[in-house]
């Protein structure tokens, strides 16, 4: 258990320390770009999802959110929440797909921002209507770039502000994200970034893969071994 939970940690450095390099990577890269453009023009879709009125499920389709979300390969599955079958099929947005970006929107943590890939955090999910799936289109194509961008200090202050600046709860709004002010690097900029940032982006979503099927092993099948709960004396080696 031990060599599990060491195991679980170098990973969570490994990923800590992929991410920090794609992150100075976009910050040389915006520091050295002039051109910005609103963020809505870089996107294909910018959405929300829901949940049904009576709340959610104890099983089912994952639904994400503001109580998951930490940042790229961090996220809290202890506090899961769940919609059925029935309802993310009639669902007609919030559905995430593999390279969505996501952002928590409203509440304390306006502003923090994740990212779908390779079936991380989930090869199916949603999202409630406290986090916008955002999906890039041509102008900006490389979704690393986008999660970088809003990854870095000053967007991440320029949200924050702009939700922390109503009266009532802090929040963010459509109109609102879609007006940022973001940098825009050169096409061939944007291509050497991505393919760069390419092999991190799907080494972190592999890394957090496997320390949650580790964390699994961890906290429920070991206590069960250790304890004499599941018999193995039978298995044939």
């Amino acid at each position: 258990q031990f060599e599990t939970r060491k195991w679980i940690k170098q990973e969570d450095r490994v990923n800590h320390n992929l991410l920090r390099l794609g992150q100075l990577f976009c910050d040389s890269l915006v520091n050295s770009t002039s051109s910005v453009i609103e963020l809505g023009e870089c996107l294909s879709a910018l959405e929300s999802g829901s949940r049904p009125k009576g709340g959610a499920e104890e099983w089912g389709i994952p639904s994400i959110g503001a109580e998951n979300i930490e940042r790229f390969g961090v996220y809290d599955y202890s506090k899961e929440k769940f919609v059925s079958e029935s309802w993310f099929r009639k669902l007609g947005r919030g559905i995430v797909r593999s390279k969505d970006v996501l952002l928590y929107k409203d509440g304390a943590y306006t502003g923090k921002v994740s990212m779908a890939l390779d079936g991380f955090p989930h090869e199916r999910c949603a999202v409630n209507e406290h986090v916008f799936i955002l999906r890039v289109n041509e102008t900006l194509p490389s979704p690393y770039l986008l999660y970088f961008i809003l990854s870095t200090s000053e967007i991440k202050t320029t949200l924050f502000n702009i939700a922390s600046s109503k009266a009532a709860q802090p929040g963010l709004n459509q109109s609102e994200v879609s007006q940022i002010q973001i940098p825009l690097p050169s096409p061939n900029d944007i291509k050497r970034f991505h393919s760069t940032t390419s092999p991190i982006m799907h080494q972190v979503a592999s890394n957090a893969l496997e320390s949650r099927v580790l964390s699994f092993i961890r906290d429920s099948l070991l206590p069960k071994l250790l304890s004499g709960e599941i018999d193995v004396s039978t298995l044939v080696l």
